[in-house]
């Protein structure tokens, strides 16, 4: 293998997009955001209330799982606190999400934090968990099959007249049992943890307004057994009609916005960092690090990935570093592929937002835009929103459709 082919798949694998951030972490690529990162802001609420809720809203790729596996290791340096890291998505179907679900995913993964035990109440506990999270099958007697149905094909039913005044429907059998197993080990649990706070990933993808509130039943459940939680919502949770409800459940609610690389010197020299701690010293070019900025758009896995993206350009061109020309080829490569799929209204929209800089999401069309980070949000210096500089070079000559 040639050293210049060996270098170049150590620069490639360095900017990973698709790679675990914990293993990042592990390898030294965190850099500490300018200000005060809302790892060290939701680890410092937690250690003044373990069982408090938090919310964490942002963008795909926009640091928020990298956040949360700091603010993991931030807590768990507490003597009497425990930090556990969960990935909904890898446990369940996102988009079968219902109330019950995040209960049922967080008792199984607090199961598995409890030590081999002879206690029997503790062993039936994890059993439990496991068979309502999972199912399980049972042997039903035959004379007890039959004696069930020969009660309903009976002379007589029963016929329920419901009353005037609504009540609150009765919490299900299944979900009282599930409460009842994680008591159990929650107190198992805390002789060796303390207090566990659940770190819930991976939410961020659920798309559904209406799913997603509809969760946030489970997390003051999780809170009212002793659990703290901190959980990753999708972007539309700050603009949909359940924002003021989410709001209202939670201790606090955090927003991770894009990082303003135009506006905010503190934000460009962050991304430097971030590059310098992954490529080699001289592979990049001072000028192309600066390209590689701007087209990111403050967004942290397109800077990712589009350094990437730039190395193979660099590497086919038989360059042995990375010059500009290969981050505007990546860059117009990004561009379109952010193109792709959207209608006409949504590129009209894109158009006005260049051209006036103004932008309120309220239709699902403006909301689609802001989630696939077509049109990006910042929050400081001050608060704006911007079409994704990728995409700009491709509209910015087509007129606005009267």
């Amino acid at each position: 293998m040639s050293n210049r082919l060996d270098r170049f798949r150590k620069e490639m694998a360095a900017f990973e997009g698709a790679a675990d951030p914990g293993r990042s972490l592990d390898r030294g690529h965190y850099v500490p955001h300018p200000s005060k990162s809302l790892a060290d802001t939701i680890a410092g609420r937690i250690a003044l209330r373990p069982t408090s809720t938090h919310l964490l809203i942002g963008g795909i790729g926009s640091g928020k799982t990298t956040e949360l596996l700091v603010a993991r290791d931030r807590i768990n340096e507490l003597p009497d606190t425990y930090a556990h890291y969960l990935d909904i998505s890898l446990d369940a179907d996102i988009s079968q999400m219902k109330p019950g679900v995040l209960l049922a995913v967080a008792a199984v993964a607090i199961s598995k934090l409890i030590p081999e035990t002879d206690n029997e109440d503790i062993r039936r506990s994890v059993r439990t968990i496991h068979d309502l999270a999972y199912g399980s099958q049972s042997m039903i007697d035959r004379a007890e099959y039959e004696s069930y149905y020969a009660e309903i094909y009976a002379d007589y039913i029963v016929a329920e007249h419901k009353g005037i005044i609504p009540v609150r429907s009765e919490t299900p059998k299944e979900i009282k049992e599930l409460l009842e197993a994680i008591d159990v080990i929650k107190q198992a649990a805390a002789e060796k943890y303390g207090t566990i706070v659940l770190l819930l990933d991976g939410l961020d993808r659920l798309d559904e307004d209406e799913k997603f509130a509809g969760l946030m039943r489970d997390v003051k459940t999780l809170s009212k057994c002793g659990f703290g939680v901190v959980l990753v919502g999708p972007i539309q949770a700050a603009y949909g009609k359940y924002r003021q409800r989410l709001e209202n459940t939670v201790t606090s609610f955090s927003y991770q916005p894009c990082f303003d690389v135009e506006r905010d010197a503190d934000a460009r020299n962050f991304l430097a960092k971030i590059l310098a701690v992954r490529a080699s010293e001289g592979f990049i070019e001072p000028s192309a690090a600066d390209s590689l900025i701007h087209y990111s758009g403050g967004m942290l896995r397109d800077l990712i990935n589009l350094t990437q993206a730039a190395i193979e350009e660099a590497y086919l061109s038989g360059s042995d570093n990375l010059q500009p020309t290969h981050v505007d080829a990546a860059a117009q490569s990004l561009g379109r592929n952010k193109l792709l799929g959207l209608s006409e209204s949504e590129i009209e929209i894109m158009e006005r937002v260049a051209k006036e800089g103004k932008f309120i999401p309220k239709t699902d069309a403006e909301l689609r835009l802001l989630v696939a980070g077509r049109i990006l949000e910042y929050r400081y210096p001050e608060t704006r929103h911007a079409v994704h500089p990728a995409i700009i070079p491709l509209i910015e000559k087509v007129p606005v459709s009267s």
